[in-house]
């Protein structure tokens, strides 16, 4: 299946010469000419593009922090603070100079 596809595919190529390979639409110039210290115009095509992508990242992570938050916080209890003695916590006795 995916041999006749590869098949048909250079067969295409050869036939339509060598006027359709390596055709460049950009003119061998940046598509977005650099600025100096400013931000590049971006197209609302790739405005939107990035506003889904980053809301799906953040989506996934929240989604996985939320189900499965064990992964970050860990797999056991928080120890409580005030069952701890002061020679635990290292704080020397009130009668030492």
């Amino acid at each position: 299946m995916a041999l006749s596809r590869l098949g048909r595919a250079a067969g295409r190529l050869l036939r339509a010469g060598s006027g359709a390979l390596g055709r460049r639409h950009a003119g061998g110039e940046a598509h977005i000419r650099p600025r100096y210290r400013q931000f590049p115009e971006l197209t609302r095509a790739q405005v939107i593009r990035s506003e889904l992508l980053s809301g799906f990242m953040w989506f996934w992570i929240l989604w996985h922090f939320w189900h499965s938050s064990d992964m970050v916080l860990g797999h056991f209890p928080y120890p409580d603070p005030s069952a701890w003695t002061d020679e635990e916590l290292g704080i020397p006795p009130d009668d030492a100079e």
